[in-house]
């Protein structure tokens, strides 16, 4: 029970933002969202299970939650759906690993960090270290066997953020990375060693489980990451929504001057539609939603507590296709691989910044989840990409914006043109001056120039996307299908690209094709727009635009 009995009428909940501990979660009277339902099918699913999620989505809680039920701490389940399906609370011996409290960056301080918490577990259990042994793996053996047979129950193991240790090498030499893997693997094999001594044993990280060879024999671990069962274990649903934060919405609609259902639909396209499996349920990310109706405003909470910045050297150093961040398809093994720098795709999807949005087959296709994560790849890391600072950035597209909503198309178009003269050359593919005759450079010009214009086309949507405008590309007409499409409230700009080509021959394309029949009766002023760019200088090259009266 809580010391004291503050209450504050604009102020009747507790989110739990960042709260790691159930207990805490529940002592305090915090609004808790019941995901004991993925507990119980967890502990039914089997002994060893390993789920991948992205930082800040629950994991932590979710091993908090299956800590105190296996304690037996029945009074934290009132009223959760587990509780009455429980004939009798059984408290076991619980080894939790977190990974995050050391820093973990190199073997011996991860050494020393996982040595001294096994001896912190014998002092709590009674058991003795065995002598002479200062092995990583041996020590954490002994502990779980001993403790099974001083208490005679089984031992439950939980492991949070495994692959900190290697995140935090990732950018290390080979030496460094491998020792690291050296510790880890001494002492993650050692829960399917002692088998027989293991109640239950459940690991969770971002990288997924199949990426690495720290586990002694995989196989033996559950990957539920991207079962259809679990889509929903972290992170919030939108029936979720509805039933746990009813006043909360109620409260941003009001700050915000707008309808329930107008908030809502700005919070489903700020924070939702992640998606982790074949399965089509989609889940809120939690961090952002609970700072959001705790603060009252919506911004990018998420992205604000931090970008390794492992993570953006990585990717701005590695072979990054800009083009890949839009309708990429791509293997289940793909998504699950090792990180390298010939393919950053696992790094964006395992992180959080792509996402599953459809399924076929047996590929996936993925995107930018929300305007959240949009946000972030404009301000954080488009900008080191480009190599120009945050701050120019950011007022460049500022620029862009004012342009676009005030029908100034010589101002954006300016703007944009200045943007793309930043991309670096080797988006748009080798040079043909490695080729050593006319043939094999007339074949690379050729393959060279889709490769071009769609690069183009891509830039110019993802600066348009984050710009919190209606941006479409590729959109299906009667005559044909249209490159660009975008809206605001009072414009609307059909736009067509032209690599090589002219102003002229993309604005007679618009014509002869009919592409602005939709928007006749549209009620915004319109503009029809004629693009063309030069292989040669890797930029716009000219433009022409007519206003449709």
């Amino acid at each position: 029970m809580s010391l004291f009995n503050f209450e504050f009428e604009d102020m009747p909940i507790s989110y739990p933002i960042g709260e790691h501990s159930f207990r805490e979660l529940r002592r305090n009277g915090c609004l808790y969202v019941d995901k004991t339902y993925y507990v119980a099918r967890l502990i039914k699913q089997g002994k060893f299970i390993f789920l991948s999620r992205p930082r800040r989505f629950g994991k932590s809680l979710l091993l908090s939650t299956i800590e105190c039920f296996f304690r037996g701490e029945k009074e934290l389940f009132k009223g959760t759906w587990i509780e009455s399906r429980v004939n009798e609370w059984i408290e076991y011996p619980v080894l939790h690993f977190d990974m995050t409290q050391t820093m973990g960056q190199n073997a011996e301080q991860m050494r020393t960090y996982l040595l001294e918490s096994c001896s912190e577990y014998e002092k709590i259990y009674g058991v003795e270290p065995p002598k002479g042994v200062d092995d990583i793996g041996s020590r954490f053996n002994s502990l779980i066997k001993k403790i099974y047979a001083a208490t005679g129950k089984q031992v439950v193991i939980l492991i949070d953020e495994y692959d900190k240790g290697i995140l935090e090498t990732l950018d290390e030499s080979q030496e460094v990375k491998e020792a690291m893997s050296d510790v880890l693997r001494a002492f993650y094999s050692q829960p399917k060693a002692a088998t027989e001594s293991v109640k239950f044993c459940m690991v969770t990280g971002i990288a997924r489980f199949g990426s690495y060879t720290l586990f002694s024999g995989g196989n033996n671990y559950n990957d539920i990451s991207m079962d259809d069962e679990y889509a929903a274990i972290c992170g919030i649903t939108q029936q979720e929504l509805l039933d746990n934060f009813g006043q909360g919405i109620k409260k941003l609609s009001t700050i915000r001057k707008e309808s329930e259902a107008d908030t809502i639909d700005a919070l489903r396209q700020k924070y939702d539609s992640y998606r982790f499996s074949d399965s089509e349920e989609l889940v809120y990310n939690p961090f952002s939603l609970l700072c959001a109706f705790s603060k009252g405003k919506m911004a990018n909470y998420w992205i604000k507590t931090g970008i390794s910045k492992v993570f953006v050297k990585y990717l701005t150093r590695s072979d990054f296709d800009l083009m890949e961040l839009q309708k990429l398809w791509v293997t289940r093994e793909r998504m699950e691989a090792m990180y390298s720098n010939e393919d950053s795709i696992p790094l964006l999807f395992q992180t959080g910044y792509l996402t599953i949005q459809d399924v076929d087959g047996d590929f996936y296709r993925l995107g930018i989840p929300n305007g959240e994560v949009r946000s972030a790849l404009v301000d954080q890391i488009i900008p080191r990409f480009l190599n120009i600072s945050e701050g120019d950035f950011s007022m460049r597209l500022k620029a862009i914006k004012e342009y676009i909503d005030r029908g100034d198309v010589t101002g954006w178009i300016k703007e944009v043109k200045s943007l793309i003269s930043h991309v670096p050359g080797r988006l748009f593919g080798p040079t043909d001056s490695h080729l050593y005759n006319e043939e094999q450079r007339k074949q690379a010009r050729e393959l060279a120039i889709g490769r071009f214009e769609r690069t183009y086309h891509l830039i110019i949507h993802v600066i348009f996307q984050m710009l919190s405008v209606d941006a479409r590309s590729e959109i299906e007409v009667s005559g044909g299908r249209i490159d660009m499409v975008v809206g605001t409230k009072r414009y609307l700009y059909v736009i067509e690209f032209k690599l090589d080509g002219t102003p002229a021959e993309a604005l007679q394309q618009i014509d002869s094709k009919d592409y602005m029949v939709p928007w006749q009766t549209d009620g915004r002023h319109l503009f029809k727009i004629g693009i063309s760019f030069s292989s040669q200088s890797h930029n716009i090259s000219d433009y022409d635009c007519s206003e449709i009266p």
